[in-house]
């Protein structure tokens, strides 16, 4: 199967972050195997290869636990992040605030 690049944007209020999702080059849903992001500007940025046309979904954390998962502007929980890998394909996303 073909694969393809897909880079995340990331803007969020923290250290650091994660990304861990549904694929195994995110972690397979494991927090301990998150992927770091590198901050680079204020804004962390990530480059992934996935097989073409595959279903993501995928979390920000700002550690690898699930206890510093991305919450909504008023600490609710989040939907997971979900994209459909293509060529070029560039995900942005901004986090209001951290579970810690």
């Amino acid at each position: 199967m073909a694969k393809v690049t897909v880079k995340f944007v990331v803007k969020a209020n923290a250290k650091k972050a994660y990304i861990v999702g549904n694929t195994e080059n995110l972690g397979a849903w494991d927090a301990k195997n998150a992927v770091a992001l590198t901050k680079e500007d204020g804004v962390f940025t990530l480059s992934k290869q996935f097989d073409a046309n595959s279903n993501v979904e995928f979390k920000v954390l700002a550690g690898k636990t699930f206890d510093a998962v991305e919450k909504g502007v008023y600490g609710e929980e989040l939907a997971n992040r979900t994209f459909t890998a293509t060529k070029g394909l560039k995900i942005e996303a901004e986090v209001a605030n951290f579970a810690k």
